[in-house]
């Protein structure tokens, strides 16, 4: 059996940016589980309907908060409904997992692999990781095809659970290669960033072939999808959730 499990990484995304990805997804009759760094009324619209886990930034420079205590702090009091959460660039130390555990997250998503289906293990905390197939941003790092190749295929294919991780930025702007999306980042402020309009967000659109089309010839291909939580929750046990 394979199944694609979908979720998406706001990264402080810009609102248009959110909203065309989550549309997009919903016309496949995708549901994907979101892991918010921000508060986004295009999410919080849809939290009855989708699954939402939390993305803390472990960093000095965080807009989210100097310390480990502060960040945990912020980042709780998003609206989530997923005991679940991933690391912001996987910055994930013991101390700060342990600070998430202890804040009441139950599922960790920090192992990102290059294309690799690695089953879903418990990890000396007490959380169930799940590990990533595919990271967008990963994969034009890594400056692997956008067509999808036969060797693509048979790895998508591989018996197993495939996690695939989504930007909404990398995805409304149709990504062709790593730098192109470092370059915008770096123009910015970070409240450019995040308050980018559709107008503004139309401009840095690539117009030919990005991370978007490869990921949109993925999505429509024969697989079965699911969300996160809804796929790996009722492995944790029901009495360590707070």
């Amino acid at each position: 059996m394979t199944k694609l499990v979908i979720t998406l990484d706001l990264d402080w995304a810009c609102e248009p940016a959110i909203e065309e990805t989550l549309d997009y997804l919903h016309s496949l009759k995708i549901t994907p589980t979101v892991f918010a760094t921000h508060r986004s009324p295009s999410v919080e619209s849809q939290i009855d309907k989708i699954e939402v886990g939390l993305h803390p930034y472990f960093d000095a420079n965080s807009s989210q908060g100097a310390t480990i205590e502060e960040v945990v702090n912020n980042v709780m009091q998003l609206p989530h409904n997923l005991p679940a959460f991933r690391c912001h660039r996987f910055a994930l130390s013991n101390a700060s997992k342990q600070a998430m555990y202890e804040a009441g997250m139950r599922i960790s998503s920090n192992v990102c692999t290059d294309l690799e289906t690695l089953p879903s293990f418990k990890d000396r905390f007490g959380f169930t990781e799940v590990p990533i197939f595919l990271e967008d941003g990963g994969y034009l790092w890594r400056k692997h095809p956008l067509q999808m190749t036969e060797n693509f295929r048979t790895k998508l294919f591989a018996e197993g659970i495939k996690v695939l991780l989504i930007h909404p930025m990398h995805f409304a702007i149709n990504t062709p290669e790593f730098s192109y999306m470092a370059k915008i980042k770096s123009s910015m402020t970070r409240e450019e960033w995040i308050n980018m309009t559709k107008k503004t967000l139309d401009t840095y659109r690539w117009k030919g072939r990005g991370i978007r089309d490869f990921l949109k010839e993925l999505l429509q291909l024969p697989l079965e999808t699911a969300a996160l939580g809804a796929q790996f929750l009722p492995h944790v046990k029901s009495h360590s959730l707070p």
